[in-house]
């Protein structure tokens, strides 16, 4: 901050202030209607790699790109508004680090002032700490060249530059480059961050005695104050189980470091993984006791790819603090169609047609709510049953008595929620009040069903047909080979777009955990959901479900002074979590606390 010892910080331009090349960027503008302009961007590319891998002098490989560019005065001023929008992600975040270092902070780059100059300006830049190079044109405003007197169009010229400054005190530089190195190889800066949010250059990181994937990780290990309370890159996201990788993309674009792991890996490995983890993504293919037997002092959080019905692994993580998420409703569309499919190849085999016939739903949320539309449009007439008051769809008809719906219809879907979990809906009784012929498919949970009641119903011919997608491989080893039954395995969530969509629905959940302690969807922890407060401090707090924790924190916030903006506490029969907004300059004695309260499982502090 202001009136601390000077500390000055050498930021490069291309690929660290901004997210690309402006080089490159000014090409694809002027080239715009050129044939080669493909082959021309590539050229333009290498001869920068070659410069910034200290491969090729830099001098000479600026000359080579401006000949190829093609380009005009006006161009710049479109380059411009392109480099605008396109300023680093953390560098953007973290603009008030800018304005709290005003005068300390200088770009030093091999680029062109023209366009730097009004590109870092709103981050409080002077020009006269803007230290580039300058186009030459033509008469025609053609550009031809690049000022040769000016040092940074030379070889070694960040060198020659800082070494005119005379900066007097610690100066970190920052940037992607060799030539950014050279500061540091030459004796000039006390550190260097070899900067790889934009592109990661080996052999500048091999080099680099520090290496900074944002400016988060910079402000954090310099103890500086950031948008942030604890650097993105710095959490460490497990992969398992090849569905999983389909949230790579979602996760990177956040800024986490990503591990993949098969399903198949083994337990000591991936223990060794989950010990340095923040966030564990899995699929069902993973045996579950390798999750419930891990080490999850780190693991804020848990996503399972499509429902989670081990409740032991939900009950092992919440008294560790760490909040399970799944994607309940994200193969609704698979799940009511494979419900159809079911119904067809069922009636195809009694030689029947599904028009006129009755179905009943067992369980009308979004799946059993899907299903009677795409049914009422073969000529299906549906009824359902639910515990709550659903509103009905179409010309469905609620029935408020499970014994009158089992009387009423000749096909049956189960396919209840979580309400239903671990309950038998159908046992011997139900079964045997079914219509003669009645086709059952269960789409819900395993053991939604008496399995030996339905087994002895299919020896008696009692039933019509019957289907089941087990979730479970134990119930599907169990049924497998039933004669006159059509039984498969988790194939509700095997369609793409159910992939896409559980990998969207948890990468979000996940996310607005980690980012604003936000519950909403967890399997195990009472749900919170808030908006961000960018203007305050957020502390989590997630303890034992005793009387008077609350009572300590506000005691222990009171002691300090710490002015409370917003409060907000929920339970549930294991754990209490509480989120506290606070202004953001506090005593850190009120940390250590709050973690020191003897109910804390787990304690955190956002933004």
């Amino acid at each position: 901050m202001p009136g601390a010892p000077k500390t000055f910080f050498i930021i490069d331009f291309d690929s660290t202030f901004t997210q690309v090349e402006a080089m490159e960027e000014l090409a694809a503008i002027s080239l715009e209607n050129d044939p080669e302009k493909e082959d021309l961007i590539l050229k333009i590319k290498q001869l920068t790699d070659l410069a910034m891998d200290g491969k090729m002098p830099f001098g000479k490989s600026l000359k080579a790109r401006i000949a190829l560019l093609s380009a005009k005065k006006y161009h710049v001023g479109m380059l411009v508004k392109r480099l605008r929008k396109r300023v680093s992600t953390s560098f953007v975040r973290n603009k008030k680090f800018f304005k709290d270092y005003q005068g300390q902070i200088y770009i030093i780059s091999g680029g062109f002032r023209e366009f730097i100059v009004p590109v870092v300006k709103p981050y409080f830049i002077d020009d006269a700490h803007v230290f580039a190079n300058t186009f030459v044109y033509d008469k025609k405003n053609n550009i031809t060249g690049a000022d040769e007197q000016n040092p940074l169009a030379q070889e070694n010229g960040k060198v020659k530059l800082i070494k005119q400054l005379k900066l007097h005190g610690d100066i970190i530089v920052i940037g992607d480059g060799y030539t950014d190195f050279q500061i540091f190889e030459a004796g000039l800066a006390t550190q260097f961050f070899a900067f790889t949010e934009n592109v990661v250059r080996e052999n500048v990181v091999k080099k680099a005695p520090l290496t900074a994937p944002s400016l988060d990780e910079i402000l954090y290990t310099q103890r500086l104050p950031m948008a942030l309370s604890y650097p993105k890159t710095r959490i460490k996201v497990v992969l398992l189980g090849e569905p999983t990788f389909l949230a790579e993309k979602a996760m990177k674009a956040e800024g986490y470091q990503l591990i993949k792991l098969p399903e198949k890996t083994n337990t000591k490995l991936l223990n060794q993984h989950l010990e340095q983890s923040n966030i564990l993504l899995f699929s069902g293919a993973v045996d579950p006791n390798k999750i419930e037997k891990a080490n999850f002092s780190k693991l804020l959080t848990v996503g399972y790819w499509g429902e989670l019905h081990r409740e032991e692994i939900a009950d092992t993580l919440v008294k560790k603090g760490t909040a399970v998420f799944d994607a309940n409703f994200a193969h609704s569309r698979s799940n009511a169609e494979l419900a159809l499919l079911l119904l067809l190849q069922l009636n195809r085999k009694l030689g029947q047609e599904l028009s006129g016939k009755k179905l009943g739903i067992i369980g009308y949320g979004h799946r059993g709510s899907m299903i009677s539309v795409l049914a009422e449009h073969l000529g299906v007439e549906i009824f359902y049953y639910d515990i709550d008051e659903k509103p009905e769809l179409g010309n469905t008809k609620r029935v408020k008595q499970l014994p009158e719906l089992l009387r009423k219809v000749n096909m049956l879907v189960v396919t209840a929620g979580k309400r239903f979990e671990g309950k038998t809906i159908l046992g011997s009784k139900e079964i045997k009040a079914l219509q003669n012929d009645c086709i059952l498919i269960n789409l819900s949970y395993d053991n939604c069903l008496d399995l030996n009641a339905v087994h002895a119903a299919l020896y008696q011919n009692k039933l019509g047909g019957f289907a089941m997608d087990c979730l479970q491989e134990e119930t599907y080893r169990l049924i497998a080979f039933w004669p006159m039954a059509i039984i498969s395995l988790q194939k509700r969530f095997a369609t793409e777009q159910t992939q896409q969509n559980i990998s969207e629905m948890l990468c979000e959940k996940i996310i607005a955990y980690i980012n604003t302690g936000n519950t909403a969807g967890s399997v195990n922890f009472p749900e919170l959901n808030l908006p961000a407060q960018q203007q305050s401090q957020r502390f989590i707090h997630v303890h034992e479900n005793k009387p008077g924790v609350l009572a300590q924190i506000n005691t222990i916030l009171a002691r300090h002074k710490i002015n409370i903006s917003g409060q907000y506490l929920k339970t549930n029969a294991s754990i209490g979590y509480v989120i506290t907004d606070v202004a953001k300059d506090y005593p850190k004695q009120a940390l250590e606390d709050l973690k020191a309260i003897k109910e804390t499982i787990r304690f955190r502090v956002l933004y």
